[in-house]
Order: structure tokens, then C-alpha cells, then sequence
């Protein structure tokens, strides 16, 4: 891919300081994008899921004019039948692979878009479970940290949950009484919009049966709100310092001595005309 000289999206939300959001209307600008790339991906002929996008993942350019998703170590093609290993960094990853499921699709990248953006409106880590390989039932930490806020799921909201390979063992080892969905009250209406708290929830739904889609969540109304050409192009709140190029002294080539006996003498006096 073509060289991006910015940091990542990770790099920058960090060098903000924790807590410091980005305004709806940034994170909406880069979200389009984000989405139309996700679309890219999965409406090719052969689908292509990166199974590790993050914003350590996504490469944001000096203006806010590009916005990349890169490293692709991790991306499957759809033509290969499942069954489909784990893998992505786990404050990132789907809940259906968190529990075993192998027959995953293209909605696990949507999932963990709805994570990235969150991150964006709180400069926070939404799903903050725990990244040590070597953790015992670290599946299960980072499902509690899901669960905890969007709902433990049941057969009604997720038909097919109960009969994934780790649902057993996550409802033995998960506090119970947790049903209902908090995230509003994470985003109230003063932090994100109504329409832009549809498209957030709809990305973060534990059933990826009823998660939206890049092509259903590009559609949504929330990316209708009129975008002028160049909020469109830039996304002001991206201020990257921007370095001075360097002048360049262009020097010709010296000739040498030896080539000037070498040249005939109507070229040589040509050249002196000019």
C-alpha cells in the first residue's frame, strides 16, 4: 500500500491524553471512511475479512484527508471454509469469536469498528478486559467486560447463543444480573447524537445476526448530515505538526575534462548560441 506519513489513529488518541473525545462531527468524517474501506473489503468478489482492525491499525493522514487500514497479517479470505481460528487483539474481538463460534463472517470487522468508534468519543478503550496471552480464561474476562455493558445475551436476543462451544462456560463463571444494555448511558445525547448512537449500537450488537453491516451502517441517517467540501476532505481536529520540506539544491553533474575533446565542434558551438 502507498506510504501514509502520519501516526496511527492508536498514536494519536493517545498523544490527546486520556479523555480527551473527538467531536461527533470528526468522528463521523472518519468513520465514513473506515466503513467505506470495511465495504471495500467485503464486497469484493473473493470477501476479505482483517479480523484485526484497531486504531493501531488505521493509519490517519497529516490533513485528515486519508484515513488507511493497514496490516493485513491477520486477514482471511472468505473462500477458505471454516473452520476459522481466534484471532485480532481481544479488546477488538467480536463476541461470537470469543466464544468459539468457527463460522464467523465479515461482521467481526464491523464489531470491531464499533469499538474504534467509541474509543474516538471517550479516548478510552471501550472493552478494556485483559491482553495477556498467557491469562487463564482470558476469553471469558474480555466477555464479562462486554456483557457487563450491552447485556449478558439469551436465546431470545441471540438465538444460537446457548449452543456456541464456550457459552457454558462463560455463564458458570460470569455475575449474573447483568441484562441490560447500558451504552446510552455511556453516550448520552449530549455526547453523541441520536442517529449517531444508532449507528454505535447497531455496530456493538452481541448477535451478529442483527449487527449492521459497512453497507447497511453507511446508508444509516446518521451520514446524511451535511458534510461541506472541505469538512469532508479534512478533518480539522486532526492537527498533525507538519514538517518543512527540505530545499533541494539541484547541481549538475560535472563533465569530465577527458568527454569535452569528445564533442564535435558545430554541437559545441550550437550550444553556446542558446
Amino acid at each position: 500500500m502507498e506510504y501514509v506519513a502520519a501516526p496511527s489513529l492508536h498514536k494519536f488518541l493517545r498523544n490527546r491524553g486520556s479523555g480527551q473525545p473527538l467531536l461527533e462531527s470528526t468522528v463521523r468524517a472518519i468513520m465514513w471512511k473506515l466503513l467505506t474501506g470495511a465495504r471495500t473489503m467485503h464486497d469484493r468478489h473473493v470477501v476479505l475479512v482483517h479480523r484485526d482492525i484497531k486504531p493501531g491499525n488505521i493509519l490517519v493522514g497529516q490533513d485528515g484527508e486519508l484515513v488507511k487500514i493497514c496490516d493485513f497479517g491477520l486477514a482471511i479470505s472468505m473462500s477458505e471454509l471454516p473452520p476459522y481460528n481466534q484471532a485480532g487483539t481481544p479488546f477488538y474481538v467480536a463476541p461470537e469469536v470469543l466464544l468459539g463460534k468457527r463460522g464467523y463472517d465479515a461482521l467481526v470487522d464491523t464489531w470491531s469498528i464499533g469499538c474504534v468508534m467509541a474509543e474516538m468519543l471517550t479516548g478510552k478503550t471501550l472493552f478494556l478486559g485483559d491482553d495477556d496471552d498467557n491469562a487463564a480464561d482470558n476469553e471469558i474476562i474480555q466477555l464479562w467486560s462486554i456483557f457487563r455493558l450491552l447485556g449478558t445475551p439469551d436465546e431470545r436476543t441471540w438465538p444460537g447463543f446457548t449452543s456456541l462451544p464456550l457459552t457454558e462456560k462463560a455463564l458458570k463463571l460470569l455475575p449474573p444480573g447483568h441484562q441490560h444494555n447500558k451504552l446510552r448511558d455511556l453516550f448520552p445525547e449530549e455526547k453523541l447524537s441520536e442517529h449517531g448512537f444508532q449507528v454505535l449500537q447497531g455496530l456493538l450488537t452481541c448477535n451478529p445476526n442483527q449487527r449492521l453491516t459497512a453497507v447497511t451502517a453507511l446508508k444509516h441517517r446518521w451520514f446524511a448530515a451535511p458534510r461541506p467540501a472541505a469538512a469532508a476532505a479534512k478533518v480539522d481536529a486532526l492537527s498533525f505538526p507538519k514538517k518543512k520540506a527540505p530545499r533541494i539544491k539541484f547541481i549538475p553533474p560535472a563533465m569530465p575534462q577527458k568527454n569535452l575533446l569528445k564533442i564535435p565542434l558545430a554541437v559545441w558551438n550550437a550550444a553556446q548560441r542558446v
